[in-house]
């Protein structure tokens, strides 16, 4: 359930641009990061349980213009930040340097083509597990992590599983930085398809991927993020524009 509690404490701990999540990854440490689109709040709608998982994280960001108006509304400014635009600074620099990555979901291929790419950056990607989610366990993942000295879990699994296994993970003992990044590990390698820059810019990235796919989409955008997005963001929208 989305309540006007749980939107203040998502404007205490959101992390305003891309310089301000580089530099909370980098402290390393047991903190947990999660984007969060209009999609995270159609699922924390129908799911207490979801919800939660928001409330738990220690960051989280505003992926997508609704979310960005939505903390406008709590007096703050954010920048668009998502998951995938991390992956690429990743692959792009050598800011990462030393740090030792596992990741959790995404095709095996993508994993694969994924740790070759950073090859240059001096991020070491030095576990992977591609496999059935069904099989995950928290604390066997956990136990894996430490056995490896991972610094920083990129789970690539979509929401809700992919940010609750996340949260599991983490309860369960894991002392590094866990990064909910959905499906940009398969976007960033080309495995799958990312909206063009000027796409992006022009803030209409769910249209371009609602023609890709209309026949998944459909329900997710329509159905259920538009609602949502009526109910809780437009009124926002609304007031701060007649401000």
């Amino acid at each position: 359930m989305i309540t006007e509690e749980l939107i203040d404490r998502m404007a205490e701990k959101c992390l305003l641009n891309d310089a301000d999540f580089d530099a909370v990854v980098l402290q390393h440490g047991s903190k947990r990061i999660q984007t969060v689109n209009l999609h995270h709040l159609a699922l924390a709608a129908r799911s207490d349980d979801f919800a939660r998982t928001i409330d738990r994280a220690d960051f989280i960001t505003a992926d997508g213009w609704p979310i960005v108006s939505l903390m406008r509304s709590r007096g703050i400014d954010p920048a668009r930040v998502t998951g995938s635009e991390f992956l690429e600074r990743m692959l792009a620099g050598r800011q990462f340097q030393g740090t030792k990555a596992a990741i959790l979901g995404a095709d095996r291929h993508a994993g694969y083509d994924f740790r070759g790419q950073l090859h240059g950056s001096g991020l070491h990607v030095v576990f992977r597990d591609h496999g059935n989610r069904g099989d995950w366990k928290p604390k066997r993942v956990a136990k894996k992590l430490e056995k490896y000295g991972v610094d920083l879990l990129i789970v690539a699994v979509t929401p809700p599983f992919g940010d609750m296994i996340g949260e599991e993970v983490r309860k369960a003992g894991f002392r590094g930085v866990v990064v909910n990044v959905g499906g940009a590990v398969n976007m960033v390698t080309g495995n799958a398809t990312m909206a063009p820059g000027w796409v992006r810019a022009a803030k209409v990235e769910w249209l371009y991927r609602l023609v890709q796919e209309p026949s998944r989409l459909f329900r997710r955008y329509i159905v259920e993020c538009l609602p949502v997005f009526v109910k809780y963001v437009l009124p926002h929208y609304w007031r701060r524009s007649r401000t």
